[in-house]
């Protein structure tokens, strides 16, 4: 009997106890694409609602969700003042969002700097070839994924083959 009960109190124990972080872990690749999925949905439904300014997806209080807070807040204080790169929007490095967008843009394999920090190139082209243009910095801290940085890498990459 004792046997029995002290099986059954490791069972309830084991099924208590919160999964560990890597059954729910994720990829850093379908990461990106999720961010971007969910920010270019967002920019579309910005753009057919003709909406305020502080219904840009940059200010949407789910952004923190894929985006470290600190890069977040600066970006919103950037905007707010005015003050972005050539008139871009951040995150896509692009003035307009198209449909096409959402459906073209590529995420390539990740490049792991070291173990709290990979590079992943994006591809927000409009034609259905991968062409890397965007290099988003994904940073892992405390077992959480974010996106630290993002920025434009214009011309082709004539390393790639060696690669």
């Amino acid at each position: 009997m004792k046997k029995i009960s002290l099986a059954c109190m490791f069972l309830v124990m084991n099924l208590l106890q919160p999964y560990p972080q890597s059954v729910h872990a994720q990829d850093v690749e379908s990461f990106v694409r999720d961010f971007y999925k969910w920010y270019l949905k967002q920019s579309l439904s910005f753009g057919e609602r003709q909406s305020s300014f502080e219904d840009l997806p940059v200010f949407d209080p789910g952004i923190v969700k894929y985006v470290c807070r600190c890069t977040a807040k600066r970006v919103q204080f950037d905007y707010n003042r005015g003050v972005s790169a050539d008139d871009t929007d951040y995150y896509q490095k692009g003035q307009e969002v198209l449909k096409e967008s959402l459906e073209n843009f590529m995420v390539g394999k990740s490049i792991a700097v070291n173990e709290s920090l990979s590079l992943v190139p994006v591809s927000m082209g409009y034609q259905k070839e991968y062409a890397p243009d965007i290099v988003v910095y994904v940073e892992k801290t405390k077992g959480r994924m974010c996106i630290s940085k993002v920025e434009y890498s214009p011309g082709p990459n004539l390393r790639a083959p060696v690669y």
